[in-house]
């Protein structure tokens, strides 16, 4: 019963996560190129505070908690590729956070060129989120 309840709350978490990367894209998206919106960066990054740096915590430590409970070895490609999906998305969610931020204190008018590097932050986010969820779904028992 521990197991289940553990996945209960390690699927609620990952939902939690997805929803509000999901959500800051979307106020990423009403950002115009050209104008600063500082109120709009300052909410995404309230919410990755709040919610998606807390729920990726919980992501890690039900996760492991799982899998030493089931004994399974952490050598297995579904469990190293779901790790290594986890840690670049993650990174390129900083990385996003971070150029958002730099954008929002240049003084030398490259909004374009933040937008474009934030745009690339969020795609290698995407591409390692699906890689993590391919993994964790094709796993070999």
């Amino acid at each position: 019963m521990t197991h289940e309840s553990i996945k209960i709350i390690h699927i609620l978490s990952a939902s939690l996560v997805l929803t509000s990367m999901t959500y800051s894209y979307y106020l990423w998206r009403t950002i115009p190129a050209s104008v600063s919106s500082a109120a709009l960066a300052q909410r995404i990054q309230i919410q990755t505070w709040i919610i998606i740096i807390p729920f990726a915590i919980v992501q890690l430590v039900t996760g492991f908690t799982m899998i030493s409970l089931k004994n399974e070895d952490l050598s297995q490609l579904w469990i190293s590729g779901s790790v290594t999906g986890f840690v670049i998305a993650i990174a390129s969610w900083f990385a996003f956070i971070y150029f958002l931020l730099s954008a929002q204190h240049d003084l030398a008018g490259r909004k374009i060129f933040f937008r474009r590097i934030q745009a690339s932050m969020l795609s290698i986010c995407t591409l390692a989120l699906l890689s993590m969820i391919f993994f964790m779904a094709n796993k070999i028992v």
